[in-house]
């Protein structure tokens, strides 16, 4: 309660501060919008409200107090447009498909199904439970196009084996965490391994990435991060007791689940269907979100699906997520409108933009984790910054994705604190058995297997395959 009574009073003092105070360079909607921004951000940070709610003051700050930008050419620029703008692009219903396809696999039993044929292969050590984690949380990125199902799932398998195995508090509380880590970097290798992060991070680039494009610029990042987290993961915590795995228990376990059933078989059709209509999306040019929404329509047909029920669009879809991305990305919208991202740009960031990718995408990097360490939120942080790293990319005569997937990286495969990843804050706690120790242990290194991903991945490969011109 302290701390929401200090949130809220922080927000509204930080927030009139701003609103008052002369603000060289920014124009005066510029400096509303950022009045509100912070606020909002502030009570994000604090948890004042549900960060739904809280989103939703957001919105009506913006339209009620920043009100309709008038453009230097006498055009008006509807604020209520630039809020809302994300419920009308493909973007927002690639969630909403993402999440109900997560909920037919899920309750179909398929995931589980597959997720035993790995566990019964690899599930016979220590070292093998975090190999396990991984190779599961990128297999059923395939199936399952959110982390928080898979996450959950893999735990609930992964720590029946644990327990079994009479693990000691130590290695148990490594390897649950080892399974929430694992699931922040198998995500970034394809577009729907975080239907909400990674489409929250294409989206303030302002382009359209398909299955492949996205496969294009992130699937070698991603795989190298995996590899090199894993490998952390193994050097950091190190196994201190023993451990025995049963593996006939495993197998009579799969045997209980019995032949696939109606409900399994339908679900594997209709994936197969999506997976094909996304990697051929440069053939047909459906967009990914429109196939995802069709086939979780198909799955709630009669006959050929009768998978999805009504209660699954309100229980299947996590709806205060997707409204907190609506907000974050009204953030940069609102802030290229008001002139906002390019003051902030011009205020944290050099003058002159580094024309050595590699310093620019260290300082992009540098800047962003600092900054997530303060703000806490992965899309909050990213609200904040991609707008303002757009455009200061834009300067260097770069490609937009360059600096949005820079930030991406940056917020996602790093934080030192569980809250700072919500993927990390599902975990903890009971259901990984980690905490706070667990994760600054690991988090400390993993800034520096960030930096050398962002610096020493990335930049090389983009500049190979053509999205950072070369010289």
């Amino acid at each position: 309660m302290n701390k929401k009574v200090l949130g809220i009073l922080l927000g509204i003092v930080v927030a009139a501060i701003v609103w008052i105070i002369p603000i060289p360079g920014l124009p005066v909607a510029g400096q509303k919008a950022l009045s509100v921004t912070v606020f909002a951000v502030i009570w994000w940070v604090f948890g004042v409200a549900h960060p739904a709610y809280t989103t939703m003051l957001l919105f009506l700050g913006y339209i009620l107090l920043v009100g309709n930008v008038q453009n230097p050419d006498g055009t008006t620029v509807d604020m209520a447009g630039q809020v809302f703008r994300l419920f009308t692009l493909p973007l927002n219903w690639l969630m909403v498909g993402a999440f109900l396809i997560a909920a037919a696999v899920t309750k179909s039993g398929l995931a589980k199904r597959v997720a035993y044929f790995f566990m019964i292969r690899f599930a016979k050590s220590y070292k093998s439970i975090v190999v396990l984690s991984y190779v599961l949380g990128f297999v059923l990125s395939f199936l399952i196009p959110h982390p928080f199902p898979r996450t959950l799932l893999i735990m609930a398998m992964v720590g029946q084996i644990i327990k079994e195995a009479k693990a000691n508090e130590e290695d148990t509380a490594a390897l649950g965490f080892g399974v929430f880590a694992a699931a922040t970097a198998t995500s970034m290798i394809l577009l729907m391994g975080d239907s909400v992060l990674n489409v929250a991070g294409v989206g303030f680039s302002k382009l359209n990435v398909g299955f492949f494009d996205w496969i294009k610029y992130m699937a070698v990042p991603g795989i190298v991060a995996s590899f090199l987290m894993m490998g952390l993961q193994l050097i950091m915590f190190k196994q201190t007791g023993p451990f025995e795995i049963n593996r006939q228990t495993i197998i009579e376990d799969q045997k209980k689940m019995g032949p696939m059933t109606r409900n399994e078989k339908v679900v594997s059709v209709w994936i197969v269907i999506a997976l094909l209509l996304w990697s051929t999306d440069f053939i047909h040019h459906i967009d990914p979100a429109w196939i995802a929404l069709g086939v979780a329509v198909g799955m709630a047909l009669p006959f050929i699906g009768e998978i999805l029920t009504p209660a699954d669009i309100s229980t299947g879809v996590n709806w205060p997520i997707v409204l907190f991305v609506v907000g974050a990305l009204a953030i940069g919208n609102v802030s290229r409108a008001t002139g906002m991202a390019q003051w902030l740009a011009n205020t944290i960031l050099p003058a002159t933009p580094p024309t050595n990718p590699f310093a620019f995408a260290g300082m992009i990097g540098g800047v962003t984790m600092v900054l997530h360490m303060v703000l806490g939120s992965a899309l909050a942080c990213m609200s904040v910054v991609s707008p303002p790293m757009v455009e200061y990319a834009l300067k260097a005569g770069w490609s937009p994705l360059v600096p949005a997937l820079l930030v991406y990286t940056a917020v996602n495969i790093h934080y030192l604190l569980p809250f700072q990843h919500v993927t990390m804050l599902l975990g903890a706690g009971e259901t990984g058995k980690y905490g706070n120790k667990e994760t600054i242990r690991y988090g400390i290194p993993l800034t520096i297997v960030c930096i050398l991903v962002m610096v020493f991945v990335m930049v090389p490969w983009w500049m190979a395959i053509g999205l950072i011109p070369m010289g």
